[in-house]
């Protein structure tokens, strides 16, 4: 994490408010554009007295850091490289559950590094195929390459131009890559610690720089395939976070929930806690496929018999005091999971402004 980002972060314990974050800093060093990079320490609220770790440069600001370490250490203190350092997996291991289970470990590994990987070539390699590809998919990728996920993004961007910009669910930081090019200080929040490190290792090159990624073709096998970011580290920075509590201590002049809003336990909070870290007259991006994957039914914003999802997001937006300024409910976002597998999604996109 740098230096700097601190201070535009508050505790995840909303009691708290914006109370100060101080850092006992273990160790620190500079990033290439000169920023002082704080690689290993413990962020404590002055309020609540809670404990985050900053693992191998990633902030951990989650509200329940048991239950997190529960369901992530292994995969931390698994890491092959850009892993802890011995003092900091024995403070880890001491505010984690008694028990982890290594079959769930490995599981979790085994998942995260694929999905890691094919989100590499999401967000960053989105336009290239394999050599074996299928016509088709060259044909499917060439076709909506001008109003795809990604370049209807890049034009909302340029529309809206913000200074200041929360990317929720920012995985392994596209979307806050294209904000950091035009000079918007982004802040990126995901749940994954590997999301989170592979990002800062995209953007950062910190711990260490990430030139390459898999593209897996089936099972075990996979290429590499070299990475290439086009991104300015000097105004971005990613932390692990939950999208369901407030983290930022000002409001932004943009807050970005791609492709999540389906995916979290309470959709209704998410865009509550959006709108509440979203500056007057700012906006929010929010898009959606409304899979609604592992959501309670009790819970979706549509998706029923009596209203659409589309439709409820914006009946939702409009009583919170949201305004649409921009829509289009089939976008179409295409990516590979692996060579044989590709997935094509037609994604409802909406920036609302906050009035």
């Amino acid at each position: 994490m740098k230096e700097s980002t601190l201070a535009l972060l508050r505790c995840p314990n909303d009691h708290c408010g914006t109370a100060p974050l101080t850092a006992d800093v273990w160790a620190r060093t500079v990033l290439d554009t000169g920023e002082t990079e704080l690689v290993e320490g413990v962020v404590a609220c002055a309020s609540c007295g809670g404990a985050y770790p900053v693992v191998s440069g990633v902030l951990i600001l989650v509200e329940d850091l048991a239950a997190y370490l529960r369901d992530h250490l292994g995969v931390i203190t698994g890491l092959a490289a850009h892993g802890p350092s011995e003092a900091m997996a024995g403070w880890l291991g001491s505010r984690a559950p008694a028990a982890v289970d290594p079959r769930h470990v490995n599981r979790s590994m085994k998942l995260e590094d694929r999905y890691v990987n094919a989100f590499l070539g999401a967000h960053f390699d989105h336009r290239a195929t394999d050599v074996d590809a299928d016509p088709l998919i060259a044909d499917l990728l060439a076709a909506n390459a001008d109003r795809d996920l990604w370049a209807t993004a890049t034009t909302l961007f340029d529309r809206t131009r913000p200074l200041t910009a929360l990317d929720v669910g920012s995985s392994v930081g596209g979307l806050s890559a294209l904000l950091s090019r035009r000079r918007c200080a982004t802040v990126g929040v995901d749940t994954s610690f590997l999301s989170v490190l592979v990002a800062r290792r995209a953007l950062l090159s910190s711990p260490g720089p990430l030139d390459g990624y898999r593209v897996y073709r089936e099972g075990d096998l996979y290429d590499e395939r070299p990475l290439t970011v086009a991104g300015d580290p000097r105004h971005v920075d990613f932390i692990v976070g939950s999208g369901l509590t407030r983290l930022v201590r000002g409001p932004v002049e943009l807050t970005c929930a791609v492709n999540l809003i389906d995916l979290v336990p309470d959709p209704a909070r998410l865009l509550d806690t959006l709108i509440s870290q979203t500056a007057e007259d700012g906006h929010l991006l929010v898009t959606s496929p409304y899979g609604w994957s592992g959501v309670p039914r009790s819970r979706w914003l549509g998706g029923t018999s009596n209203e659409t999802s589309p439709a409820a997001l914006r009946a939702a937006g409009a009583a919170r005091g949201l305004k649409v300024v921009w829509e289009n409910e089939r976008v179409p976002w295409l990516w590979r999971d692996y060579s044989r597998f590709w997935r094509l999604y037609s994604v409802d996109v909406v920036l609302f402004r906050r009035t």
